[in-house]
């Protein structure tokens, strides 16, 4: 058993909630590129979505990840970035919700989250920062969390870095004003999520039958969701 935790760091995809990602990104880009069919650009945007996404998870830090996004995208599209901030929220208030037959929550998580928020954790949505929170806060009604109070959801919007950068996890570390002893980062992808340990984080690999990589020198616990709930003492 873990001891001095108070803090559940957990991925969100595969992790919370299932779905087929190469599904899941097709699927998306088709929608929203739908927003812009009123721009002569309109069949460029699923490529601009996907370099503008790694113009993200490149971010060093100097800039929000919304702010490296919308710079990236107003520079291809020439609309106002307050003008293409306003398209995508109304995505991610309409079409987006298309994407929720896709997705389903993954079996035990809800009942985990309110047996450690019981036992005295507190809970942050370490999900890869590149959608904005609302986007977020819909993919975990999705995954049956849709009422969990937690500390922190990590988004588009506060963070300005993206996993697996050392930035990433002491930027959590800043919006709490915590330390990383105090955490464990629980995911599913042992590249993303994992890296953690490097920082002074606690770490739990969640086998969710799930692909990852595992040449990784990188030191982690591993198991299902019976063992987490052992090493928590839940």
């Amino acid at each position: 058993m873990l001891k001095n935790l108070d803090y559940l760091l957990l991925d969100l995809d595969g992790t919370l909630l299932y779905f087929d990602m190469d599904l899941f990104i097709q699927q998306y880009l088709s929608l929203i590129r739908k927003q812009f069919e009123m721009y002569p650009f309109a069949n460029d945007v699923p490529e601009w979505i996907l370099a503008g996404t790694t113009e993200m998870l490149n971010n060093a830090g100097t800039m929000t990840n919304k702010e490296k996004f919308l710079e990236y995208f107003q520079a291809k599209t020439q609309l106002a970035e307050d003008t293409l901030w306003e398209i995508f929220i109304h995505f991610y208030e309409t079409d987006f919700e298309f994407l929720a037959e896709i997705s389903k929550p993954v079996k035990g998580i809800p009942e985990f989250i309110d047996n450690a928020q019981s036992a005295g954790y507190k809970i942050v949505i370490a999900t890869q920062p590149v959608f904005p929170q609302l986007a977020i806060q819909k993919r975990l009604k999705w995954a049956g969390l849709g009422a969990v109070n937690v500390e922190l959801i990590t988004h588009i919007e506060n963070m300005s870095y993206c996993k697996p950068a050392k930035g990433y996890f002491m930027e959590i570390l800043s919006h709490l004003d915590i330390e990383s002893k105090q955490c464990i980062m629980i995911g599913n992808d042992i590249e993303m999520d994992m890296a953690a340990d490097q920082f002074g984080f606690e770490t739990f690999y969640l086998n969710n039958n799930q692909t990852s990589k595992t040449d990784s020198k990188l030191n982690f616990r591993s198991g299902d969701l019976t063992l987490l709930y052992q090493i928590l003492g839940i």
